[in-house]
């Protein structure tokens, strides 16, 4: 919508008769919660700043600037700085309100707000680098694509300083002016963060270097909420990219919405509400809901394309959070709607072996994981139809757990769900267990067994359907995925691994997630180096990413090249991680 550009031009030069175009060079820069801190030295004019963009305490956004003058008092420092908005829209109409700037732009307004600055409106580049080589950049029109003000400086002494402050707002000239009036951005921030995380429960015991990562992951989940007009107050899976709620990813809404009192259960309960009011008349539950969507799912609707249907045992948590009994009377006909779909989709018209197949990767939310690249893309040039996976073999016998519990809850028989979960595992156990490997494969539609150690082995054991005796025997292979930035997706030397592809063998907050599930059960000795691989992980850049090479920290790419998505996310990222370190210091987030 705007690019915002400080400083990339000041009048004069030395020549003293034309613009200079600037150098400079960031010494520095942080990111706290709210808050980005800039350290600027200019390298051809006598300027260094701080910087500080930050949410302003009674909204919009303060942009400051800490100027100090390098000059010595025999030069002094006089010179015109120039700020530069330019606009998607080429007819923006700008308009002054009482020395606010209003920009109306796609749709929108803008609210400038910026003391002692003249302005003018140009059509293109050319035009407004002309004016600013003449040094006088004001005009008197009112539309056009780039919005340029020009600042006047002065510096008599060396050291001198000036504080520049700038106010935006969409919402109102106010909320621009007041937070260009805001003059402890930083403290007031501080404040007002640290209120909010005393509220929330400590990670106990824990070393310095973990609850650094531990309230890192709560910054993230806090900058994804989202006022919806349709869904109301929400936190989104990773703005600004993935706007939507999706089935994979409930699991960890669940754990940070019933700890954090601005979001609270009611929150779970409303997205699983949302995902089971648009449940299809087939029993059919979609992969993802996104903001945009008419018909909420309809997009991955098209393709029958599910995701990892965690929602029983959510519900069962949710429950055992709230002690709301309604709500799971309400979920408990369309999730048994849900489970006949999913047998007689996955597994009655494949080959019916108690077990659920996939149709794509995508069904699982492993995207493009070694073992599913020929149900996915036709690896070897052979696309099937089906496999079975073992993290769905995991996700049938916990559906079938949580069920027996609802059931026994409601006042309905129990039994009927135990002896099927035990099916299930049973089936797992006989089907895709490989001797010869020491770990769950992934069966194909040729009824060839396929094993490649990573990730989806890895949810038998985080979900305790695992005997200990067997789980001794995945130890070495359990170990193999643990690298210092975090737990593999797929173990160095198997097939199709790829260390910095997506799923294809890059650490993701999920894969730690299960494998810190799997080490407080069966491998208490390696649960310390899991939770270093995620704290590094957590700590290598300012946000947290979706994945990285487990053994460098290079951020990832997918398969078309481009780098991995680089936001804030809260359920696909911090939300898994958060509760990973909670199970680690003792409280199991996967116990129902």
């Amino acid at each position: 919508m705007a690019t915002l550009r400080f400083g990339d031009y000041s009048f004069p030069d030395l020549t003293g008769k034309a613009a200079a175009r600037n150098s400079l060079i960031f010494r520095k820069m942080e990111y706290l919660p709210g808050l980005v801190r800039r350290e600027v030295a200019f390298s051809n004019i006598g300027l260094t700043a701080v910087e500080r963009l930050g949410q302003a305490p009674q909204g919009g956004w303060s942009w400051q600037f800490d100027l100090t003058g390098c000059n010595l008092p025999h030069h002094a420092f006089r010179k015109k700085l120039y700020l530069i908005v330019t606009f998607a829209d080429p007819q923006t109409r700008v308009r002054d309100e009482d020395g606010i700037l209003a920009c109306e732009t796609s749709g929108k307004t803008l609210y400038l707000a910026v003391a002692g600055a003249a302005h003018g409106v140009y059509d293109t580049t050319e035009d407004y680098q002309d004016a600013i080589a003449q040094g006088h950049a004001g005009n008197r029109r009112t539309r056009g694509k780039h919005l340029v003000l020009e600042l006047d400086l002065g510096f008599t002494e060396y050291g001198q300083t000036h504080a520049l402050r700038l106010g935006m707002s969409f919402q109102s000239a106010a909320k621009a002016l007041r937070a260009s009036r805001v003059h402890d951005l930083e403290a007031r921030l501080q404040t007002k963060w640290n209120d909010w995380f005393a509220t929330l429960p400590p990670l106990e015991d824990a070393t310095e270097r973990d609850r650094r990562a531990y309230y890192k992951c709560w910054w993230t989940v806090r900058t994804d909420y989202y006022k919806h007009p349709r869904w109301g107050k929400s936190v989104l899976e990773a703005l600004p990219v993935y706007r939507g709620f999706w089935q994979w990813a409930l699991p960890a809404a669940q754990w940070h919405a019933s700890l954090n009192p601005e979001i609270t259960s009611d929150f779970t309960r409303r997205v699983l509400d949302l995902f089971l009011k648009y449940q299809r008349d087939d029993g059919y539950v979609t992969h993802a809901i996104y903001l945009h969507e008419k018909e909420p799912g309809s997009s991955w609707a098209r393709g029958n394309i599910i995701q990892t249907p965690h929602i029983p045992w959510v519900a069962m948590r949710y429950y055992n959070d709230t002690g709301d009994l309604k709500s799971l009377k309400r979920w408990y006909p369309p999730l048994l709607r849900y489970y006949d779909y999913l047998n007689s989709s996955r597994d009655e018209e494949f080959l019916g072996l108690h077990l659920w197949g996939i149709i794509t990767s995508f069904d699982t939310g492993l995207d493009t994981t070694a073992a599913f690249q020929k149900v996915t893309y036709g690896e070897d040039g052979v696309r099937e139809r089906f496999c079975y996976p073992a993290i769905f073999a995991a996700e049938r016998c916990r559906y079938e757990q949580a069920m027996g519990k609802m059931a026994a809850l409601l006042g309905e028989d129990e039994a009927p769900w135990q002896r099927a979960a035990e099916a299930t595992r049973q089936a797992m156990d006989r089907i895709l267990w490989d001797r010869r490997r020491k770990w769950y494969g992934v069966l194909h539609e040729d009824e060839t067994l396929d094993t490649r150690v990573g990730v989806d082995g890895l949810f038998p054991l985080a979900y305790g359907l695992v005997s200990q005796s067997r789980a001794d025997q995945m130890k070495r292979n359990f170990a193999s995925l643990l690298g210092p930035y975090g737990t593999c997706t797929v173990a160095p030397g198997e097939p199709g691994y790829y260390a910095d592809a997506y799923w294809r063998g890059p650490a993701w907050p999920k894969s730690c997630s299960m494998a810190m599930g799997a080490a407080v059960r069966y491998y208490p000795d390696l649960v310390e180096q899991v939770r270093e691989g995620l704290v590094s992980f957590l700590l290598r850049y300012p946000n947290v990413w979706e994945c990285m090479n487990a053994w460098t920290g290079d951020i990832a790419r997918g398969d078309l090249g481009l780098m991995a998505t680089p936001v804030v996310s809260s359920n696909v990222g911090a939300g898994e991680a958060l509760g990973a370190l909670l199970t680690s210091y003792g409280t199991n987030m996967l116990e129902f």
